[in-house]
């Protein structure tokens, strides 16, 4: 690699007069956890004093050198980095250094170069963070680490983060003799290392990236699609690289870190109509970026991700795209449902793109057969190589189609194999028992507003091990119990927690004591309270019952 800079510095050269460092647009805020923030000062606390202890590894992309001063983008390692900077000015603020203005001034000194008049020199950050200002106040100024603490909701992201970093870091050091916090100051300045890597061109520096490990949150795949995407050759001008750093970071902040990711997932079925051949992001390097008819990197794809940010959050998220139409509370209640119980998310991609082409229409009906499907395949136990061919059929079947209702006839579906599963003797035992249960009370109610059930565990009517003494071994025998007790007919849902000592009462006192205040929010579980008593035959007709009506549509 041409031009590659390999060199093992202590944190004092590190922070030395030649060295600025800046956040590039693509990277995300600062964000280390608790877990984070304690192990790196514990760390530091407990590491042999008299021996090199190694931080890590930064990567860097070199972006200037003026004067024999260099500048550099932080590719990997910003969040240790940004710490490292919070936690030396927690120590130059510490009761430890009060009074020792030179003390306190060679730290500062790693944080923000001085001004100097006479020679030409400006006031300039070590670290030059996109959350300026309220990393000068708690960070670049002198006594900003121990001022105050809160992290109330009404300040922005960054100061939160900022301040609760601080605040652990102060607890750690309030809690060290004064001397051992000065031995800890001059521990990090002379003897904790880092490697940093220092390529010359962003390309090289993000090849870099992939073979290096960060201590701390390593940069995503989507992360680095995200700087390919700003990077100065792709969009040149600084002011629109901004603005569409600034439109990253606030769909990021819509719909949270891991459903942005899942986006692109659902992204590269949409463009590639194929099952993955690699990891994400070679994905859209290789097959997607810039091929015939796809987006192009930069403003071109930015501007399709945010569409698709909107749509994703109203379907997924929110549950209110169909808002205003007949079906808006059924949507919105079968949604929720789903994506709060399905175990895999291919079918997503589909209603995404069906919604995206044809809007509103036939949404809700189109998004019942893709339920339907899914649910086909769960009990099937298809693997996920044979559901990726159905759903690209599907993809192909929307980008080909004029009208949204040729789509719909174009999803064959045969519910057999689901009402088959809805008779087993074993459906308790079944990974698709509780959402097939959850959707037959959806069926039961009305919905005149949208629910979203909670559903806090599968209660068996007939207990599994009733008691030797109990009016069930009265009722059933072995072999009746072996037939039905984990049949569906004989499972209810709870919306409160279970109680172990009730569980096997008889079922009088059982539906009247255990199960009443438990199944009031689902319609279909409140029904065995109107029985008076509890048989095999009741326990078979009801999974009957449930079998025939379980696909019925909301």
């Amino acid at each position: 690699m041409a031009d590659l800079i390999s060199t093992t510095v202590n944190v004092g050269k590190l922070f030395d007069r030649e060295n600025f460092f800046r956040i590039p647009d693509y990277q995300r805020p600062f964000s280390w956890s608790d877990d984070n923030l304690s192990d790196l000062i514990g760390d530091l606390i407990e590491a042999p004093k008299n021996s090199d202890y190694f931080l890590g590894t930064l990567v860097l992309h070199k972006v200037g050198v003026e004067g024999g001063v260099s500048t550099f983008d932080v590719v990997d390692g910003q969040q240790r980095l940004t710490a490292l900077c919070i936690l030396l000015a927690c120590l130059r603020d510490s009761e430890a250094f009060v009074g020792d203005q030179d003390m306190q001034g060679q730290i500062q000194d790693k944080l923000l170069q001085r001004e100097q008049s006479l020679s030409g020199i400006p006031a300039r950050n070590r670290l030059h963070v996109r959350d300026l200002e309220a990393f000068n106040n708690i960070v670049i100024k002198a006594g900003g680490a121990v001022e105050d603490d809160s992290v109330d909701q009404l300040l922005g992201y960054g100061e939160r983060k900022y301040r609760a970093a601080a605040k652990a870091f102060r607890e750690r050091l309030s809690a060290l003799p004064a001397q051992s916090v000065i031995e800890l100051a001059r521990f990090i300045l002379q003897r904790c290392v880092v490697v940093y890597l220092a390529a010359s061109s962003f390309e090289e520096a993000f090849r870099l990236f992939t073979i290096v490990n960060d201590r701390g949150q390593q940069l995503r795949r989507v992360d680095i699609l995200k700087a390919n995407n700003l990077a100065p050759s792709v969009v040149p001008d600084p002011s629109v690289r901004a603005h569409y750093a600034d439109k990253w970071e606030g769909m990021e902040e819509k719909v949270g870190a891991d459903r942005f990711e899942d986006i692109f997932h659902s992204l590269r079925l949409i463009y590639t109509q194929d099952k993955p051949k690699a990891d994400l992001l070679k994905e859209f390097e290789d097959r997607i970026l810039g091929k015939p008819g796809m987006p192009t990197k930069g403003s071109d794809f930015l501007d399709r991700l945010g569409e698709y940010v909107d749509i994703y959050d109203s379907l997924f998220i929110s549950c209110d795209y169909l808002a205003g139409t007949p079906n808006s509370e059924k949507f919105e209640t079968m949604m929720s449902a789903m994506v709060s119980n399905f175990v895999a998310s291919e079918w997503r991609a589909v209603v995404l793109q069906f919604a995206r082409k044809f809007g509103k229409a036939d949404l809700y009906a189109f998004l019942l057969l893709v339920e339907k499907v899914f649910l086909e395949q769960w009990v099937g136990g298809m693997r996920k190589d044979e559901r990726y061919s159905t759903y690209t059929s599907m993809l192909k079947s929307i980008e080909v189609s004029k009208r949204s209702k040729a789509v719909l006839d174009n999803i064959e579906f045969d519910g057999s194999a689901i009402e088959e599963a809805c008779r087993s003797p074993r459906f308790y035992g079944a990974g698709y028992s509780k959402y097939l249960l959850l959707r037959a009370e959806i069926c039961a109610s009305e919905l005149s507003e949208a629910r979203k059930f909670s559903v806090r565990s599968v209660e068996h009517v007939l207990p599994q091990n009733p008691a030797a003494e109990s009016q069930w071994r009265v009722d059933f025998s072995q072999s009746d119990i072996d037939s039905v007790v984990h049949s569906a007919g004989n499972l209810v849902l709870l919306s409160k927690g279970k109680n172990s000592s009730a569980q096997n009462k008889d079922f009088v006192d059982k539906k009247n004591t255990y199960l009443s205040p438990r199944v009031t929010d689902f319609p279909r579980s409140v029904q065995v309270l109107s029985e008076q008593v509890w048989t095999r035959a009741v326990i078979e007709q009801r999974t009957l019952d449930f079998a025939s009506s379980v696909l019925v549509n909301p």
